[in-house]
């Protein structure tokens, strides 16, 4: 009778610590998870941090490099503008452009008081070969070249119309003003009187000044000409005519194949 309790009793001993460790090893684990669980939500919000600092880096480098292109292309776009200005202006200070200035104040000066137009008087000596007309028409070809020249930067963008510290200087309205009234009408003299029409530099600067177009010669023609002034006149349309087919010959491909046509930046002075 004694046996059977001391098997029970011995089982229960020996089952005894099993179920007793159980226990024991759910609590280190329930305790080892609690331990963990901390670590790697701070984990997550250091890498959250880390990406969030990153990006921010990132953006900001990118911030930086466009500003510093933007910096190097405008101080590259103000140097280029300042090289220009600066080559227009030390050009109209030439020996050559004030020769000009002063050969056609010098001219106008005298025959302001003439009965014909001091451009007809121009004109006269020109077709007759004068030297004094071929000084003459020289100043004005000189004059009329600078001023398309700064047309052409303009248009180009090289000098900006819209800021007035460069309108105000090149060419300036007392430039524009010398063009308009002393230049313009020997050049609007000399073409008219060949059958072309004249440039639109003149009226170019007229309108970016507001200088009003009363000496222009817009009306003149062939028949406003005294006979011997439109002989002579004649004559120089023929030549022109036969020098611009022989010009033109030997150019025709050229300008086909680079695809450019004729402009008044490139018209014949």
């Amino acid at each position: 009778m004694d046996r059977p309790v001391e098997e029970h009793n011995s089982a229960e001993d020996a089952a005894g610590p099993l179920l007793v460790d159980k226990p024991a090893d759910s609590a280190v684990a329930a305790t080892g998870g609690d331990k963990s669980a901390p670590t790697k939500r701070r984990r997550r919000v250091l890498s959250g941090f880390d990406v969030y600092v990153s990006l921010t880096c990132t953006v900001l480098m990118l911030a930086i490099t466009a500003w510093y292109y933007w910096k190097m292309v405008s101080m590259t776009d103000q140097m280029q503008k300042s090289s220009v200005f600066a080559s227009v202006h030390t050009e109209y200070a030439s020996s050559d452009i004030l020769d000009a200035i002063q050969t056609i104040e010098d001219f106008v000066e005298e025959h302001s008081l003439d009965e014909e137009p001091y451009y007809v008087t121009f004109l006269r000596l020109k077709y007759s070969h004068d030297p004094r007309g071929r000084q003459l028409d020289h100043a004005r070809r000189k004059m009329v070249s600078w001023f398309m020249k700064v047309r052409y930067f303009y248009d180009l963008g090289y000098l900006p119309v819209t800021d007035p510290s460069y309108v105000e200087k090149i060419p300036g309205k007392d430039r524009a003003r010398f063009l308009s009234e002393l230049v313009g009408p020997l050049d609007d003299a000399v073409r008219l009187s060949t059958g072309r029409t004249p440039r639109s530099v003149f009226e170019f600067f007229r309108e970016m000044y507001s200088i009003p177009s009363e000496n222009s010669v817009s009306h003149l023609t062939l028949d406003n000409l005294p006979p011997d002034l439109r002989n002579m006149s004649l004559t120089a349309i023929r030549q022109g005519v036969a020098s611009a087919r022989q010009r033109r010959l030997p150019t025709a491909t050229p300008s086909i194949i680079g695809g450019h046509s004729d402009s008044s930046h490139g018209e014949e002075l």
